[in-house]
């Protein structure tokens, strides 16, 4: 499997990581970690076992993963799809119904790897019944680095390490959860009726940050069409050695193509052509606590139930410094009827209010925390004021300073929450 790395550089005590160059090398996997991992994958039916008894199903401590150099990106990814409980669920029970070994062999050691660390999430964050504590032991991802190949020391990018690994565990239900569609399509201007339209599927929406919003940045992409002028020479040609004429182009996002998990892929760094180099992008760019759709999806029945369209955010991977260097945590939202934000920076979990979140998610400045910037730097005395230009305090940013913003915004399905939270057939 093609992989997008870059050779970072060891943790620093600032938590600055290497951010990743499109260069491509494998998954590989070591003979031993093969054979750690089938013996590992018996402990995790034993493991598992704990849904029998409604653990699964509860809203669990939420516990910290080491990082093991540069692992940062995938600590805050998997913060993110294990405060799923049915994307958790899916994961540790891939070999509850195996008989023997030689059918768990079937299973990819991906997989295995995967649940091991989730299956070790499980038991730490587990709350004690001996204390109210929501304290846990921070959970490593040694194993699975060594079944992925994955050096701890170089760092990638979170939401593409996702992206990429989900379809390498061969899950089909667990993939079902992530994948949409939309509907690209070229329609001609002259009456002729002829069209061209076809089916794209897929794991996560990248979103240009311009416009300022979620929402105007998915109208922009799903319900502005771009004119094909055959009078500019860019025309289409509906068949070959037809001429050419007027038409729109453009994408759709319809009702059926909605996954139950939306995960929103924020286009933070840019590619100048006249400089030849990559910069980030920390603009102000903004996203609610429920994502309507319904200015989106314009196939919706009048007789639907609304919240099939409505997203409830359940989570968000942070990317703080530049192009170059820097380092990925985590928000988590575990129970979405609530708003109980964590904070997970590696092995640190602090509960945190929605504003921080916001205040560290959205990018650039608000004109709350600017007018309030102002007033304390007002009261600040000269050494105050460098220090706070240059770390990017005085209330004027989140936790992670001037160059923090979102860089992966996750969504459930309001309809699907009782499937995602194993909630159905259960008396509520």
């Amino acid at each position: 499997m093609a992989y997008s790395l870059r050779v970072g550089s060891s943790r620093h005590s600032n938590n600055t990581c290497k951010q990743p160059i499109r260069a491509h090398a494998p998954f590989t996997m070591r003979v031993s970690t093969c054979i750690m991992i089938l013996t590992l994958a018996s402990g995790l039916v034993s493991a598992s076992s704990m849904s029998e008894h409604g653990s699964t199903n509860n809203y669990f401590g939420v516990g910290g993963l080491v990082n093991l150099g540069n692992t940062c990106y995938l600590n805050a990814q998997l913060q993110c799809i294990y405060h799923i409980p049915k994307a958790r669920d899916l994961i540790l029970h891939s070999q509850q119904h195996e008989k023997s070994q030689k059918q768990t062999q079937t299973k990819t050691q991906e997989m295995l790897g995967l649940a091991h660390v989730f299956s070790n999430m499980q038991q730490n964050n587990a709350p004690s019944s001996s204390s109210t504590s929501t304290s846990s032991t921070p959970t490593t991802t040694r194993v699975l680095c060594q079944v992925l190949g994955i050096n701890p020391y170089e760092q990638q990018d979170s939401q593409e390490f996702w992206k990429l690994l989900l379809p390498e565990l061969k899950s089909a239900p667990l993939v079902d959860l992530y994948q949409g569609a939309y509907e690209d399509y070229v329609a001609a201007l002259d009456g002729s009726g002829r069209e061209r339209r076809r089916e794209e599927p897929f794991l996560d929406l990248s979103l240009d940050i311009s416009s300022g919003s979620v929402l105007k940045s998915m109208e922009d992409t799903f319900g502005k069409p771009e004119l094909l002028s055959e009078e500019e020479g860019n025309g289409w040609r509906p068949e070959k050695g037809a001429d050419k004429v007027d038409a729109l182009k453009g994408s759709l996002l319809r009702v059926p193509g909605l996954p139950s998990i939306l995960q929103l892929h924020l286009k933070r760094f840019q590619y100048d052509w006249q400089t030849d180099t990559m910069s980030k992008l920390k603009d102000r760019f903004k996203f609610p606590k429920a994502l309507d759709l319904s200015t989106i999806c314009t196939d919706i029945p009048k007789d639907q139930d609304p919240s099939t369209v409505i997203y409830d955010l359940h989570s968000l991977v942070i990317h703080v410094g530049e192009y170059g260097s820097g380092h990925y945590y985590a928000y988590v939202r575990p129970n979405v009827r609530t708003n109980g934000w964590f904070r997970v920076d590696d092995s640190e979990v602090t509960k945190v209010k929605f504003r921080e979140v916001c205040a560290d998610a959205f990018g650039g400045r608000s004109s709350r925390n600017r007018e309030s910037s102002n007033n304390n730097h007002k009261k600040k005395g000269i050494w105050a004021r460098f220090l706070a230009f240059f770390s990017g305090d005085g209330n004027a940013y989140g936790y992670g300073g001037r160059t923090s913003c979102a860089y992966m915004v996750q969504y459930v399905r309001r309809s699907d929450i009782p499937m995602l939270y194993l909630e159905e057939g259960k008396d509520k």
